[in-house]
């Protein structure tokens, strides 16, 4: 599978999970489905880096420092686009 298929693929699934928030969000709009959904992205998080790791223990904060930066990196990435849309909407 080539780098744009498999970033398709990545997209296809992330946009399965905030269909499902969205739709969570018209049942209970608390402001709980965006914590809900960064906490499941941890635990789950957390289960990639237990096969990753030959020592989770030991590679406890490398481990961390992974999945915190390429999340960062794609929050960076997204605020950057939502601020463009707004930029693209207000009046000249």
């Amino acid at each position: 599978m080539d780098q744009d298929q498999t970033r398709n693929l990545i997209f296809e699934k992330a946009d399965k999970f905030i269909s499902l928030a969205n739709e969570l969000t018209l049942e209970d709009n608390s402001g709980t489905v965006g914590t809900a959904l960064r906490y499941a992205a941890a635990r789950y998080s957390a289960f990639e880096a237990s096969i990753q790791a030959g020592d989770l223990e030991q590679e406890r904060e490398d481990q961390l420092k992974v999945f915190s930066d390429e999340f960062a990196r794609m929050l960076r990435i997204n605020i950057d686009e939502y601020i463009q849309v707004q930029k693209s909407q207000k009046p000249v």
